[in-house]
């Protein structure tokens, strides 16, 4: 099922709930939301590719060595057109 049916089934769900279980649902969807960037810190952490490209990034910051860098414009740019492609 896609992405948006489910968000709509979820919205009707909740829409259906009393008061106190909304409350109890936005507690739940929550904790999801944070163990979801939890997953993803640990994905990221046990990259040792992924963290030596941190290390390398930390070090030149430090040195100043910003041409090293991808100015943000150009990685959102790059992003967009990546998931307009897909």
């Amino acid at each position: 099922m896609q992405s948006a049916v489910l968000k709509k089934e979820a919205k009707k769900a909740i829409d259906k709930l009393s008061e106190e279980k909304v409350k109890v649902a936005i507690d739940f969807i929550d904790y999801l939301k944070e163990k979801e960037e939890m997953e993803a810190t640990f994905e990221i952490l046990a990259s040792r590719e992924l963290m030596a490209q941190i290390e390398e990034a930390e070090k030149a910051l430090k040195k100043g060595k910003l041409e090293d860098f991808i100015p943000w414009e150009k990685v959102k740019r790059n992003v967009l057109e990546n998931s307009l492609q897909s």
